[in-house]
């Protein structure tokens, strides 16, 4: 079960990385946008003019208009950039979140597979315990049975049945 919700965190966490790269993709894709309408305008003074159809005037001068459609464009464009940083944002937090609940998970299940090694362990040392004490009292019978259980009255019982 433990496993289960560790791989399950680990999932979560997954989705929420890549939730996290499409938010930074669109807000970096959003300032290239509005850094390539801002250098054009500037490089190319007619860029204004040609946002709004306007025709260009033989001075090359731009018109309020479309200075105004310039200005209204990148602040489109900057609104677009904050909510894709508020976005990209948000879902760093959640990842962030995500990462502390699959540690969690992690640090529960390695827990517990402490605690699981830790009673093993006991097990053992108690069934260790447990076989020794049989095997001395064993000894101990053998010992006070008058002798049966040394070597050289082992032998003498074995010639004398024959």
């Amino acid at each position: 079960m433990r496993e289960r919700k560790e791989r399950d965190a680990a999932t979560a966490l997954v989705a929420a990385e890549e939730q996290a790269e499409l938010a930074r993709a669109e807000q970096e894709r959003l300032l290239a946008a509005r850094e390539v309408l801002a250098h054009h305008a500037l490089a190319n003074p007619a860029a204004p003019n040609e946002l709004t159809g306007d025709a260009v005037s033989p001075a090359g001068d731009v018109s309020v208009g479309a200075l105004r459609t310039l200005q209204f464009l990148l602040g489109r464009l900057d609104e677009r950039v904050e909510a894709a940083a508020s976005a990209a944002q948000s879902a760093e937090h959640v990842v962030s979140q995500k990462q502390d609940e699959l540690r969690s998970a992690f640090r529960d299940r390695r827990a517990l597979d402490r605690l699981r090694e830790k009673q093993l362990e006991d097990w053992k040392a108690a069934a260790t315990a447990a076989d020794r004490n049989l095997m001395d009292d064993i000894a101990l019978s053998r010992f006070t049975q008058g002798g049966a259980g040394t070597p050289g009255s082992a032998r003498s019982n074995t010639s004398s049945e024959q």
